[in-house]
């Protein structure tokens, strides 16, 4: 195998800093501007980008009414929506209870998920007992975070602690169903297609539910909308596009490490929240989790990781 280049690190930390500031960036947005708004700006937002970039490299998308555009399309969607514009509401609207921090070490699960969602869906078997070991890790570090009492309880802001653990199972699942195609075209034109059929719902949704015109939000959440939709979706995407032909998904992966630690940090560091010794326990088993349930071919998944 060839070496990592300094500049694999590079992105693999940039592409690490970035989605784990997409947690404070909402917690910012959502401050000012209603959880799905947050989710349809970014995913619009995104597409513009995306779609700039395919044309600039001489790609375009196929029209739903063309020949073969309507199952591509089909793909587009349910991609948009799993990847993107279920998981980013859920996130946003999670985080209007739930610190930055929190929320970037509960969708830190994702890759365990995944496992979990491979085998079910007959994708990839879980074999070995080190993989069904991180596999209860994982969860575990998700019982810690809650809490047994407010399993019990199931009280407002454990509900949305469940939304965010939601979020983290909708990229799983968004891994797990790309895995299965065999969609050949460009990894951009592909995020470009899923953002444009997710907005077409994710916009209207918004503008029906939320009446955004009638918000006047501050700089500060105008700002974070705007950052999250431009870099931490759009131009996050065509990074880690970039990282995954230079160095290849197993490297690539290693990125599942350091968002939860990035997010959890910057919460703390900037926005001025606590973390718990159970939240460092619960990221430690996370982390743990993680390390046991890969495997070649789980590394070999080219899917969306799990920023948020």
């Amino acid at each position: 195998m060839t070496p990592q280049s300094l500049r694999d690190y590079g992105l693999v930390l940039t592409l690490s800093l970035i989605w784990g500031s997409s947690f404070l960036l909402v917690k910012v947005a959502v401050d000012a501007v209603p959880p799905l708004t947050v989710a349809a700006s970014r995913v619009a937002i995104a597409f513009v980008v995306l779609y700039a970039v395919a044309r600039w490299r001489g790609q375009s998308l196929i029209p739903p009414w063309g020949a073969g555009g309507a199952p591509m399309w089909g793909h587009f969607l349910i991609i948009g929506m799993l990847g993107n514009g279920i998981p980013f509401t859920l996130i946003s609207w999670g985080e209007i209870e739930v610190s930055s921090a929190l929320a970037a070490i509960l969708i830190g699960v994702m890759p365990v998920f995944t496992v979990v969602f491979a085998h079910g869906f007959g994708v990839e078997r879980l074999t070995g007992g080190k993989r069904v070991i991180g596999i209860a890790a994982g969860f575990a570090g998700l019982l810690v975070l809650i809490g047994p009492a407010a399993l019990l309880q199931l009280g407002h802001a454990t509900m949305h602690e469940f939304g965010i653990i939601a979020a983290a199972a909708s990229y799983a699942a968004t891994g797990v169903y790309a895995r299965r195609l065999s969609l050949r075209m460009s990894a951009v034109v592909l995020s470009a297609g899923s953002m444009a059929a997710s907005s077409a719902i994710m916009v209207p949704a918004a503008l029906f539910l939320e009446t955004p015109w009638r918000l006047a939000p501050g700089p500060g959440p105008l700002v974070a909308v705007a950052a999250l939709g431009i870099v931490a979706t759009g131009l996050a995407s065509i990074v880690y596009f970039r990282l995954l032909a230079a160095a290849g998904p197993t490297f690539a992966s290693t990125i599942n490490y350091l968002i939860p630690v990035f997010g959890a940090i910057l919460g703390v560091t900037l926005l001025g929240e606590t973390l718990a010794a159970s939240d460092l326990v619960a990221l430690a088993l996370i982390l743990s989790g993680i390390a046991l349930v890969r495997n070649p071919m789980a590394r070999g998944a080219a899917g969306r990781d799990g920023g948020g």
